[in-house]
């Protein structure tokens, strides 16, 4: 498992997109079968429908390489290169070619580390460079699912699969942007002038809210200090203020702690510091709220932050004790959430034949997710597509619901293409009995190498309050394995081990 970078692209509403990207309406027919049609033009969007090769669609405006097509119900978009056009109601002048992407906004990011730049639009070509996460590039030409890029120092073919289209506005005028952003990770930089050599200027950490004061090519302008401005790269940005964000509101009252040893640190991030650790029953004035964490005094009037997933409300009862007030005796009374790992712009590892671990994730959840059903139990699912989720998102779902039992999933990867096998991590306390259960369940049910159980310092095992588990499901960067888990019978045993180690779990009380 590889845990990418989160990088945000931001996508403005194509009612704002210059006119030249606006083509005259016409028919376009796909190219090949189950050709995804998305919610946006871009990759990270989520398929709402696909069509087979030959099926017609009326054109009714091109950005960037997308197709927005009109849809029985509503629109969606296609990616240019999976399409053929067959006529035009209206034949577009020399200077606009109806079958061209705009040149303007012919950039992109690239969502994935290690990605091979070839010299040639094929698997075997020449690799000639690599290319990482968040890295930006010019596109010049698309042919048969792969890209042209240039970074300015190399130039080559890359898969399109792992490429996203950055559509920025052509408008850069202060005079007509309100927009107001929030950070979507810890210590952004800030910098002097929109370009990643710019001078350092400052830093903004996950959840602080701004308002957009100016754009340049995928750089917002801010003032992240009294007077100061300066820039920081959009693709780490949401549009809208952060519910949780200065200006958004306070809390006033009191919070108890609910855990022996729970950390309060310097700022709103499990990675920050800790200043104190607190005891279960400490009650400690809230002062503030950021996103998920409290901020709080402790003895001798310092602030910190805690997570609110760890204290109860001022009644002394925790959400999860709200929600579980009955034992669960049975897998048919239990709320069980599964976590498909990576999605979206987070393509997770990259197998030796390119497979991507999101999208062997999201078909094991699915797989899992109806067994699950089909007894009764209440089955959550942090993600049901292809889109991104970050970490507090999916331990805020596990929280929300109430979890007695949380499932994330994934394959793993390493540079050593001979290893093998499944693995299971837990990270302490109740979570050893869970994973002990599940693991046994798997081994009864898989034939590949049992690599054992592990503690595992993850996010969403060490940050959650209900019983929780990770479970490597093998190697894709393995070839042979590969092969094996892409296979659907593969992921019905692996659900059909995890399923019978849930109902084992369950049936003993815990």
């Amino acid at each position: 498992m590889k845990l990418l970078p989160v990088i945000i692209s931001i996508f403005l509403v194509t009612a704002l997109l210059p006119e030249a990207q606006v083509h005259a309406e016409g028919i376009v027919e796909t190219a090949h079968d189950n050709t995804l049609i998305r919610e946006g033009p871009g990759l990270s969007y989520p398929a709402v429908t696909s069509a087979d090769e030959g099926d017609r669609f009326t054109e009714l405006q091109r950005v960037s390489g997308w197709v927005q097509v009109s849809l029985a119900e509503g629109s969606g978009w296609i990616a240019d290169w999976l399409l053929t056009e067959t006529e035009t109601s209206t034949e577009p002048s020399d200077s606009e070619s109806a079958a061209e992407p705009a040149s303007d906004n012919n950039n992109g990011t690239i969502l994935v580390d290690r990605l091979n730049v070839r010299d040639d639009f094929s698997s075997e070509g020449n690799v000639i460079g690599t290319l990482n996460t968040g890295d930006q590039v010019t596109i010049s030409d698309e042919k048969y699912g792969w890209l042209n890029i240039s970074t300015g120092t190399l130039t080559g073919w890359v898969s399109s699969d792992y490429v996203e289209y950055n559509i920025f506005s052509a408008v850069e005028s202060s005079d007509t942007l309100t927009d107001d952003i929030h950070i979507t990770v810890n210590g952004l930089q800030v910098r002097a002038e929109p370009d990643r050599n710019g001078e350092i200027i400052g830093t903004v950490n996950l959840y602080d809210s701004f308002t957009v004061e100016e754009e340049s090519e995928g750089w917002l302008m801010i003032e992240f200090e009294d007077g100061q401005t300066g820039w920081i790269a959009e693709w780490f940005t949401e549009r809208g203020l952060h519910p949780g964000s200065a200006g958004s509101g306070d809390l006033d009252g009191q919070v108890t702690i609910l855990y022996n040893g729970s950390n309060i640190r310097m700022e709103p991030s499990t990675d920050a510091a800790v200043l104190y650790k607190a005891g279960a029953g400490e009650s400690l004035e809230v002062t503030g709220e950021t996103g998920d964490w409290y901020e709080v005094l402790i003895p001798g009037g310092e602030r910190g932050y805690i997570a609110n997933w760890i204290v109860s409300a001022e009644d002394g009862t925790s959400p999860e004790e709200e929600l579980n007030d009955e034992p669960v005796e049975s897998i048919s009374d239990a709320t069980i959430v599964i976590d498909a790992g990576h999605g979206g712009r987070d393509g997770g590892a990259i197998g030796a034949a390119g497979t991507l671990e999101k999208s062997l994730t999201i078909r094991t959840a699915e797989a899992l997710y109806h067994m699950l059903s089909s007894t009764g139990a209440n089955v959550i699912m942090t993600r049901e597509d292809d889109r991104h989720v970050d970490l507090h998102s999916r331990v805020a779902v596990s929280k929300d619901h109430g979890a007695d039992a949380f499932i994330s999933l994934h394959y793993d990867a390493i540079n050593d293409r001979s290893v093998k096998g499944f693995t299971t991590y837990f990270y302490g306390g109740p979570d050893e009995a869970l994973a002990d259960s599940v693991h046994s369940g798997l081994s009864d049910s898989m034939t590949i190498k049992n690599r054992g159980m592990h503690h595992g310092n993850f996010l969403v095992l060490r940050d959650n309050s209900a019983p929780s588990v990770l479970i490597e499901l093998g190697f894709i960067s393995n070839p042979s394995e590969e092969a094996s888990v892409n296979n659907e019978r593969f992921r019905e045993i692996a659900a059909t081990g995890i399923y019978n180690g849930l109902t084992d779990y369950f049936s003993g009380g815990n």
